[in-house]
């Protein structure tokens, strides 16, 4: 996409909601920030979406600038210009950073303790034993059983039932 921003045009503009990864290969913000070039713009909905901790978010802020591209963080309503030296905006986005990695710890925290308390209370978490649960491959379950046994890889059957991934199909 192309826009018009004070009469002159921007190169680019990358909307992402950027999902989470623990594999760093996976990272689609890696990616991204690597196809990026000066005066684009990278449009993320939260400052926690670039990274999973502080040090990291501020790894990726720091490529971010050194590439000349524009990051706007709409929940902050911040504009950062990777052209513009601005210490103000690297002290608060060193503290949102900060803020969101110590409410995400909390909230691991919470739901721990309380996963803690339930068992000790007896309380049985998850499914029970035989339970059956209805999944987005149910009414593909033919589909997908005519194509294994033609030796159809599972890669490829996701992509021919266009639901899920290879990864939820081989659970």
């Amino acid at each position: 996409e192309y826009a018009h921003k004070n009469n002159f045009l921007l190169s680019k503009i990358v909307e992402i909601d950027i999902t989470s990864s623990k594999n760093k290969k996976d990272r689609l913000i890696d990616k991204t920030i690597h196809e990026l070039k000066k005066n684009d713009i990278l449009i993320v909905t939260k400052l926690d979406r670039l990274g999973r901790s502080t040090i990291e978010v501020l790894r990726i802020i720091d490529e971010i600038k050194t590439k000349g591209i524009i990051l706007h963080i709409i929940q902050d309503g911040l504009i950062i210009d990777g052209n513009i030296s601005n210490p103000i905006n690297d002290i608060i986005l060193t503290l949102l950073s900060c803020f969101a990695e110590m409410e995400k710890n909390f909230i691991s925290e919470r739901t721990k303790s309380a996963l803690a308390l339930r068992k000790a209370q007896g309380i049985k978490l998850g499914r029970k034993k035989g339970d059956i649960v209805k999944s987005i491959y149910d009414k593909h379950l033919d589909k997908i059983k005519e194509l294994l046994k033609k030796k159809v890889s599972i890669s490829s059957i996701s992509k021919i039932i266009e639901v899920g991934t290879r990864q939820s199909l081989n659970n």
